[in-house]
């Protein structure tokens, strides 16, 4: 199937959680935005901290050279190896940096595992309502069956 009609159909299967965050939309503005928590596209509940936009505006502003380049396929080093420290204070158990590899939201960290972990002709089941973007995680690592 050509590229285009794969992308058109799977526009067609995600109506149904379009349909539900297009619903949390309507009753944000009917009961009021305070009262609805709509996770149907998985939009956080919170907004970032304070500290969190100065961060990011003072990174924005930094003009050191390289500053907004791209990062190492696993991630900075540093951020690798802080997440790890977090990780084993947390969970009582011993992680590296090496243990770590970040991504770029979660669809892109599903992709990297699925990538990892599955071989053609794999069988995956994935539950519904599910975002589309999965089936080509599925197909880019050809384990193709899914219900």
């Amino acid at each position: 199937m050509p590229v285009a009609k794969k992308i058109q159909a799977s526009i067609e299967k995600s109506s149904w959680i379009r349909k539900m965050f297009e619903e949390g939309m309507v009753r944000k503005a009917k009961y009021g935005a305070e009262n609805v928590f709509d996770f149907s596209i998985g939009n956080p509940n919170l907004e970032p901290p304070a500290k969190f936009k100065e961060v990011l505006r003072d990174l924005a502003a930094d003009t050191r050279a390289g500053i907004h380049g791209y990062m190492p396929n696993a991630g900075h080093a540093e951020t690798r190896k802080a997440v790890a420290e977090y990780l084993s204070k947390h969970n009582r158990q011993a992680f590296g940096p090496d243990d770590i590899v970040m991504t770029v939201g979660a669809g892109g960290g599903l992709n990297v595992v699925l990538k990892t972990i599955l071989n053609p002709g794999d069988e995956v089941i994935i539950p519904s309502p599910y975002f589309v973007e999965y089936n080509f995680y599925l197909t880019t690592t050809r384990a193709c069956r899914r219900w």
